[in-house]
C-alpha cells in the first residue's frame, strides 16, 4: 500500500496530513536476488548446514557481482573476516588494542612508532611485514577508490619508513583520529599488488582471488552469484568456530532474508526494518552511528564549469526553508533532524536552526532573482522505496514555490554528482566514522567535493584545527566554528540521522558481551566464538 500511496495521494496532501502519512504508512518487499549461493552449483544452502549466510548488496551500485568487494572504500562483514589492520576498534569506534601491531605514540601526538607482531603470514604462505604496511599507506594516497577518511589522515603524514619489523610514522601536525583510522584501515599484500595501478586497482583480477590476512580466505567465486569463503590456514589468531561461509550477492536484502541466504543484514530503510522486525527468526539491534541524509548543491568545480543557477546563497536557503524535514523524518524507523554536522543534542552544537517557512521561503526566492522558468534538478541515487519517497515528498514541497522539478535517479552516484554534474541539488547518505569525516568534505582538497565547491579554502583552516583538537575544549569550539562557517556558506544542508540497525538470524549463537558497530566499519565482535546451527 505505501508504495501507490506516496506515489499517487501524498504528494499533492497539505504538509501536516503528509506527515502523518508518512508517519503511519508500512510496508515491505523488495527485488530478487542477483543469485543464489551454493550448496551445490548455484543451490542454496539448506539453514542448519553449519554454514554461515552473508550477503553483498549490488542494488545500490557501491559493489559487482564479478569480484569480492575492496575494503579501502565501504568495509563489509564478508571483507572485515578477509582484511586485517594494524589496530582493532571497540564498538565505538574510538577506542583501539593492538591487532597486527602494537602503536605508541609521542608526547607532541607527531610521532607514531608501530611495532608488527611476529610470524604474521598472508594466507599463500608469504609474510606480513611492515614492507606492506608501507607500501599499503603510499598507495592509498596515490588510489582513486579510498575512503576519505584515509585519505585525509594520511595527507599528514611528512614520513614513513620501515626498519625490521618497526614502522615509524611523523605527522607534519597532530591528527586526533589516527589511531581510529589505523584501526580501520586495511593492510594488503604487496607481494600481489606492487604492480598495479592505484588508479584502477578495485577492478584489479586479484579481487577474483584475493590473498588475506583474516580468518578467512576465499575458496570459490561463482560470477553473479555468490563466493565462499574458508579458514586461513595461516591465520596466527584464536581459529573460528566457523568453518565456511557463502556470500550472496543480492539486490536486495529482505528478499534475502526471507530466502534463508543471510544471516546477518543490515540498514536504515524503513521497508527492510519493518519487514527484518516483523520475522520471528531474527533479532534486531540498533546501532548509535551517525548516518547522515543531506543535500549537497552542485556549483562550482575545479574545472571551471560552474552552476549558474545556484550561485546565489540566498537560493540555496530559500530551498532549504520551503521543506518540512521534521515531518520526512517519519520516514525512517528512527531519525533525529540536523541543522549541521553536530547533532543537535551535542555540547558542540551552536544553536542554529533550519526553520520550515514556505511563506518565507517564497519571498526569499523571489528577491534572489531566481529564474522560475527553468526547471530545478535533483539527482540522488539510492533506489531503496524510502528514498524515493523522501524525493517525490521534497519534489512536492519545492513545487509549492512554484518551480518545476525534475528528479533523477543515478546508476553511478559518484559519476554524476561529482564528474557529469548537471544537477542543483544532489540527495546522499553518509555513513560517518565521526563528525571529522562530514567537516573534512569541506576540505579543498577533497577529492570529491571540490568538484561541486569550486575548491573553496574557507574551511580549510578550520577543519584542521578540528582534527588538531586533543581536549573537550578545543574540540567544542573548532566545532562551533566549523557550524557558523557551513550554515553561511551552504554547500551542504543536513535533513536528519538516521539509525541504522543490525538483523542476526536464529541461526547464529552469538558469544556473551558482543556490541554491534557501524556495520560499514569494522570492531571487535569476538567472531572466533561465533557459532551456527
Amino acid at each position: 500500500m505505501k508504495k501507490k500511496l506516496l506515489r499517487t495521494i501524498a504528494l499533492a496532501l497539505s504538509v501536516s496530513m503528509l506527515a502523518v502519512i508518512l508517519a503511519a504508512c508500512g510496508g515491505g518487499g523488495g527485488s530478487t536476488p542477483t543469485g543464489s549461493p551454493a550448496g551445490g552449483e548455484g543451490t542454496p544452502a539448506a539453514s542448519g548446514d553449519g554454514i554461515l549466510k552473508l550477503a553483498v548488496t549490488t542494488g545500490d551500485g557501491s559493489s559487482t557481482d564479478d569480484k569480492i568487494p575492496t575494503p579501502w572504500y565501504n568495509r563489509t562483514f564478508a571483507t572485515n573476516l578477509m582484511f586485517r589492520s594494524l589496530l582493532l576498534a571497540d564498538s565505538t569506534l574510538t577506542k583501539t588494542s593492538p591487532d597486527l601491531a602494537t602503536c605508541e605514540v609521542s608526547e607532541d601526538a607527531l610521532t607514531y612508532t608501530i611495532t608488527m607482531k611476529d610470524g604474521l603470514k598472508w594466507s599463500d604462505g608469504e609474510p606480513l611485514t611492515a614492507d606492506d604496511v608501507v607500501w599499503s599507506i603510499e598507495t592509498a594516497q596515490k588510489a582513486a577508490q579510498v575512503n576519505p577518511n584515509y585519505a585525509t589522515a594520511f595527507s599528514y603524514i611528512s614520513s614513513l619508513t620501515a626498519d625490521g619489523n618497526v614502522i615509524t610514522m611523523v605527522l607534519n601536525s597532530p591528527y586526533s583520529a589516527m589511531m581510529d583510522v589505523l584501526a580501520q584501515f586495511a593492510i594488503l599484500p604487496k607481494h600481489c599488488l606492487e604492480n598495479a595501478d592505484p588508479l584502477t586497482m578495485e577492478s584489479d583480477p586479484f579481487w577474483t582471488q584475493p590473498v588475506t590476512s583474516g580468518m578467512y580466505t576465499v575458496d570459490t567465486l561463482n560470477v553473479g552469484n555468490y563466493f565462499t569463503m574458508k579458514v586461513n590456514e595461516n591465520y596466527e589468531g584464536t581459529a573460528p568456530k566457523i568453518k565456511s561461509i557463502q556470500v550472496s550477492f543480492v539486490t536486495d536484502y529482505v528478499t534475502a532474508a526471507k530466502a534463508g541466504n543471510a544471516d546477518y543484514v543490515y540498514g536504515n530503510d524503513t521497508n527492510l526494518v519493518d519487514a527484518l522486525n516483523g520475522m520471528d527468526n531474527y533479532t534486531g539491534y540498533q546501532i548509535d552511528q551517525l548516518f547522515y541524509k543531506y543535500f549537497i548543491f552542485n556549483m562550482k568545480g575545479v574545472d571551471g564549469k560552474e552552476n549558474e543557477a545556484m550561485q546565489n546563497v540566498e537560493v540555496r536557503k530559500a530551498l532549504m526553508e520551503a521543506i518540512d524535514r521534521a515531518s520526512l523524518a517519519a520516514l525512517y524507523p528512527s531519525a533525529s533532524v540536523l541543522n549541521g554536522g553536530v547533532p543537535n543534542t551535542d555540547d558542540a552544537y551552536n544553536g542554529f536552526e533550519w526553520k520550515f517557512d514556505l511563506e518565507q521561503a517564497k519571498a526569499d526566492l523571489a528577491a534572489s532573482g531566481y529564474d522560475m522558468s527553468r526547471p530545478l534538478r535533483i539527482c540522488y541515487y539510492n533506489n531503496d522505496q524510502t528514498s524515493v519517497d523522501l524525493i517525490n515528498a521534497v519534489v512536492y514541497y519545492l513545487e509549492q514555490l512554484g518551480l518545476t522539478v525534475e528528479a533523477t535517479l543515478s546508476n553511478d552516484g559518484t559519476t554524476d554528482l561529482f564528474t557529469t554534474r548537471e544537477y542543483d541539488i544532489g540527495f546522499k547518505g553518509k555513513s560517518a566514522f565521526s563528525m571529522n569525516e562530514w567537516y573534512t568534505e569541506y576540505l579543498s582538497t577533497d577529492g570529491l567535493f571540490c568538484n561541486i565547491y569550486g575548491g573553496d579554502t574557507a574551511f580549510d583552516a578550520l577543519v584542521a584545527d578540528l582534527m588538531a583538537a586533543t581536549d573537550t575544549e578545543s574540540r567544542t569550539a573548532a566545532l562551533k566554528a566549523l557550524q557558523d562557517l557551513e550554515q553561511e556558506k551552504v554547500y551542504k544542508v543536513p535533513m536528519f540521522i538516521v539509525g541504522t540497525y543490525v538483523f542476526v538470524s536464529d541461526n547464529v549463537k552469538l558469544p556473551d558481551g558482543v556490541e554491534f558497530c557501524n556495520p560499514f566499519y569494522s570492531c571487535d565482535l569476538n567472531f572466533a566464538n561465533w557459532e551456527v546451527a
